[in-house]
């Protein structure tokens, strides 16, 4: 269906117009129907998909905040599981959908990815489904590669995000050779997870290296994700991050390494275990920075295989991708060192039951 094309107005007039100031009534305090939603950009279009539970109707709007107080502009509505394509909304602002059934309480949701191209693997993590039926919250906690790149455009777009932090989880050379570009108003945090590694990743580069070029790429990031559970540099930079977001203005917060895949992968891998996300979900949002690398890492392969490095570009293959059982190392390396996820939060990262629940009380609805 094709919708008129609107303009995004501001906070007060939105309400005005949407006759809406207070949560929808009789909505508050009842349970989210959704079972599943998504909203992906095709084009300039976004194609809104949902599936509810015991609801017969869905109206969806469009604006741009994540607070469902304010429900922005009618743009569509089906019944209670179904897909719409929403044209005409405004470019160079991020929209948030608001689905709102007949019973029930709302859902926002959004495009995860901001398809900013200096910044491919920036990505949102919300807007996933817990395993007790709550969502995690969009505009909040967001995952990237390196911001050293960034272009005037895009750090114009970073800057609409409003974040408070963006926390750098890369090594001091990294930083030193390639420094962030950061949006006025955020602060930066400096979380070097590698700092203890003798070579697994971020450390002795020329082991590193030399790993790659002996087709050794494999054993080395599965090195270095159990090195994400036992390090204590590791440990620390996990454990004040968590920490920060656990305190009032910790958010809206971006980390970020210099992929976005691996030290950023464990972080968003912690994250959304935390709030309660299943692993299988965890999984998919972990691998899916092979298809958001994917132009970024086809340029680094063209770039080697041109500079006359000794380094055969095939060996790249798996240092450049994240796969599987890179992620299911860590894992297993919070099952040996702590037996048990729960048991790694509070004696591997030092979090208290408050702070975790605190934290699930923040960044879930």
């Amino acid at each position: 269906m094709l919708f008129a094309r609107r303009q995004f107005v501001s906070h007060a007039l939105m309400a005005a117009l949407a006759g809406c100031t207070a949560p929808i009534a009789g909505r508050s305090r009842s349970a989210i129907p959704f079972l599943s939603a998504s909203a992906i950009k095709v084009g300039e279009a976004y194609r809104i998909e949902w599936q509810a539970a015991g609801v017969r109707h869905v109206i969806i709007h469009a604006g741009p905040t994540p607070s469902p107080l304010l429900r922005g502009n009618r743009v569509g509505q089906g019944t209670g599981s179904g897909s719409v394509m929403i044209h005409g909304l405004p470019s160079g602002q991020r929209p948030y959908f608001t689905l709102v059934p007949d019973k029930g309480s709302p859902l926002v949701i959004a495009d995860r990815a901001l398809h900013l191209p200096s910044i491919p693997n920036l990505r949102d993590i919300g807007g996933y489904r817990t395993i007790d039926g709550r969502w995690v919250k969009m505009g909040l906690l967001y995952r990237s590669d390196q911001l050293d790149r960034v272009s005037d455009a895009d750090l114009e777009a970073l800057g609409g995000l409003g974040l408070h932090f963006v926390a750098d989880l890369r090594t001091q050379s990294e930083r030193t050779r390639e420094p962030d570009r950061l949006p006025p108003g955020s602060q930066p945090l400096i979380l070097d997870v590698a700092a203890d590694s003798d070579g697994s990743l971020g450390g002795d580069m020329r082991k590193a290296i030399s790993a790659i070029a002996s087709g050794k790429g494999v054993e080395l990031l599965t090195a270095a994700n159990r090195d994400f559970v036992s390090l204590g540099s590791a440990r620390r930079a996990y454990a004040t991050m968590l920490h920060r977001l656990a305190e009032p203005n910790g958010a809206p917060l971006l980390y970020h390494c210099t992929a976005g895949k691996d030290r950023t992968g464990w972080a968003t891998a912690v994250i959304l275990t935390i709030l309660g996300v299943p692993r299988e979900t965890v999984m998919a949002d972990y691998l899916a920075s092979n298809s958001f690398l994917k132009r970024k890492n086809a340029a680094t392969v063209e770039a080697l295989g041109k500079s006359g490095s000794a380094i055969d570009p095939a060996n790249l293959s798996s240092v450049l991708t994240v796969r599987a059982d890179y992620l299911n190392a860590a894992f297993a390396e919070v099952e040996k060192r702590f037996g048990t996820f729960d048991a790694y939060l509070r004696k591997g990262l030092n979090m208290s039951s408050d702070i975790i629940e605190y934290l699930r009380k923040s960044y879930t609805t």
